[in-house]
């Protein structure tokens, strides 16, 4: 009777498995399930095929490289020697070249923070990251500016390119998670003077431009701090920007908490949390899991946004690119430079929306669902 049993179940489960092959969607399926993504590849193809070629002859076939046997560049192919020689303005704007490794020890060390986050014992925990991080970054900008310890000074106004980009968009990124985290929960709490105020203080910064807020950080600061308090324009701008990403990760953060079942609330309640604990061990995992996607996206925002404080004067690796197609040798090369620039922002981009899907898949397994 039992081996009876046993079989029919062996035939069922071969039975479904062969079903299920069966009915599994083909490649051209997955790719292009209806006829609107059909037309919409297409018509993308076509466009590819029709761009590409020009576009490759430009860049590779007809261009000059460094160490190429010519000296001087093509008039109809890229000229990337104006990029080599560029490359190093493009990286660290003018910092003097025999302190530039400090900048490399600073990158050493975010990228050793990125390969401490791929470490399990690591994964789950935020707050160290962020500490980690916060330190990191604090530790950064004593190694950059110098002045202590021995390390030659270096004004913030020599500081430019990537370097720029990358210290200025880390910082808005660090400063705004738990002043996110923080305004969130106060547009959530009972009291009403604290969710006005902060509802207040995010709309407004919501509703205001970015170079408008960079404008008001530069002007505004100096008159309730004085000049010689230390508060240059580089730090102006840094607060500025941490105000803007704080505000948008605020209602990132917010949402998420909204989309939490009330029983959870509940069920820590009846646990016997109050209010603090429940958020730390309840809630706010919960939350941080279903905001991964909108917390990546601002920091990606925050990162192209960044490129704006050319306007007020810091010179990063945008504005770089600015300054040295200006220049009269390299005047009609300015394809190249912001091409180079675009390839890398994509490349940061990208790296960041492929870390968030790493992350958000990790985090999906406690919860027994795959995004």
């Amino acid at each position: 009777m039992g081996t009876s049993a046993a079989s029919r179940w062996n035939v069922s489960v071969q039975s479904n498995l062969r079903t299920g092959r069966a009915h599994s969607p083909s490649i051209w399926q997955r790719i292009a399930p209806n006829r609107a993504s059909a037309v919409a590849l297409l018509l993308a193809l076509l466009v590819v095929g029709v761009a590409a070629p020009p576009m490759f002859q430009w860049a590779v076939l007809d261009a000059t490289f460094p160490g190429s046997a010519r000296t001087h560049c093509e008039v109809r192919g890229a000229c990337w020697l104006f990029v080599a020689e560029r490359l190093p303005q493009f990286l660290y704007g003018y910092y003097p070249a025999p302190e530039r490794w400090r900048l490399h020890l600073i990158a050493a060390g975010i990228a050793a923070w990125c390969a401490m986050l791929m470490l399990p014992a690591f994964r789950r925990r935020l707050d160290v990251a962020i500490g980690a991080i916060s330190v990191g970054l604090a530790a950064g900008y004593v190694l950059a500016a110098g002045g202590m310890f021995g390390l030659p000074k270096v004004e913030t106004n020599l500081w430019g390119g990537l370097f720029v980009t990358l210290i200025l968009s880390l910082t808005a990124m660090v400063a705004s998670f738990p002043a996110g985290v923080a305004l969130a929960l106060a547009r959530h709490a009972r009291n009403p003077i604290l969710r006005g105020l902060s509802g207040a203080f995010v709309e407004i910064i919501r509703g205001v431009p970015l170079l408008a807020i960079l404008f008001l950080a530069v002007v505004l600061i100096p008159l309730f701090i004085p000049a010689d308090g230390g508060i240059g324009l580089f730090a102006r701008v840094v607060v500025g920007l941490c105000l803007y990403a704080s505000a948008y990760m605020a209602e990132a953060i917010r949402g998420s908490l909204q989309s939490i079942p009330r029983g959870q609330f509940d069920a820590a309640a009846a646990l016997g949390l109050r209010y603090w604990p429940a958020m730390r061990l309840v809630i706010l995992p919960q939350v941080m899991r279903r905001a991964i996607p909108n917390i990546i996206n601002t920091f990606i925002q925050i990162l192209k946004d960044s490129t704006l404080v050319l306007i007020v004067g810091v010179f990063d690796l945008l504005g770089m690119v600015n300054l040295a197609v200006s220049d009269p040798k390299w005047m009609t090369n300015s394809t190249e430079g912001f091409v180079f620039a675009g390839l890398v922002f994509f490349v940061l981009c990208f790296t960041m929306s492929r870390l968030s899907l790493r992350a958000e898949r990790l985090l999906s397994k406690g919860e027994g669902r795959v995004p």
